[in-house]
């Protein structure tokens, strides 16, 4: 996706008209995301939402004997902290980086401030809540139904739209905590992917070397979840036409 005059690459910020972006001026700020960088603990405040330009935020649920499970991702097509937009002062779960970008960060109250204003974030925001819960929902259906190498196959495949490149610097163990799974399973079913010549993998990165036989390799639910977040951040019209001229019946005129 090219970058806008604006400078913004995430896709909700892309939505946005000049005159909405321009309100929320300074309190968008610009943050570097650093590998394993915390942006919310589980059970604490959200004082920021974080929209991504580059990199990948993860989500995960902390369970009571110590593991972590990864319940989705977050890359430019969204935003983390969507529980402050939605009226929630804490987090439900823990939101980390884990693949090194940009972004920009904005306070819980100046976003409600624009929210309250009745222009298009509240609406895009809305759309985009509804594309992230069917991703969780397809991820918990993906995690219990279908076999390792096709989770593998849908989530480098997401992690690599994410960041345009075909190089991903993952570890085996990281990869095995991301698809709750033991390290061994992740190096079987990595070789198994390099055997059928779709990734190359070297100590600490994953290249793809063959993305069409990557996809056709995946389950349905790549597919599925790509098309839930295409649908949601279409561009927004609803406000422009609000600002048309209206017939007694309530038409657009002109």
């Amino acid at each position: 996706m090219a970058r806008r005059e604006n400078g913004y690459r995430n896709r909700i910020l892309n939505l946005l008209s000049s005159l909405e972006l321009e309100r929320l001026g300074q309190d968008l700020e610009p943050v570097p995301l650093t590998f394993k960088e915390p942006f919310h603990e589980q059970g604490k405040p959200i004082k920021h939402l974080y929209f991504p330009n580059t990199g990948v935020i993860s989500l995960v649920t902390d369970l009571a004997d110590g593991q972590s499970v990864e319940s989705g991702t977050i890359g430019r097509e969204g935003v983390a902290g969507i529980g402050a937009f939605l009226g929630m002062k804490n987090a439900t779960g823990r939101a980390f980086c884990q693949i090194p970008g940009d972004g920009v960060r904005i306070g819980c109250e100046a976003l409600q401030a624009e929210v309250h204003r009745g222009g298009s974030l509240g609406p895009i925001l809305l759309r985009y809540t509804n594309a992230l819960m069917a991703m969780l929902a397809q991820g918990a259906a993906c995690n219990g139904s279908h076999p390792l190498e096709q989770r593998m196959c849908r989530w480098l495949l997401m992690t690599r739209d994410r960041v345009d490149s075909d190089d991903l610097l993952l570890t085996q163990e990281y990869l095995a905590q991301m698809l709750g799974v033991r390290r061994p399973s992740v190096s079987l079913a990595g070789a198994t992917l390099q055997r059928a010549g779709l990734i190359n993998y070297s100590r600490g990165r994953i290249t793809i070397t063959d993305r069409h036989g990557l996809e056709a390799a995946s389950c349905e639910c790549y597919a599925f979840v790509q098309d839930q977040f295409d649908q949601a951040l279409k561009p927004f019209v609803a406000q422009k036409q609000l600002t048309q001229p209206l017939d007694h019946d309530g038409h657009v005129t002109g």
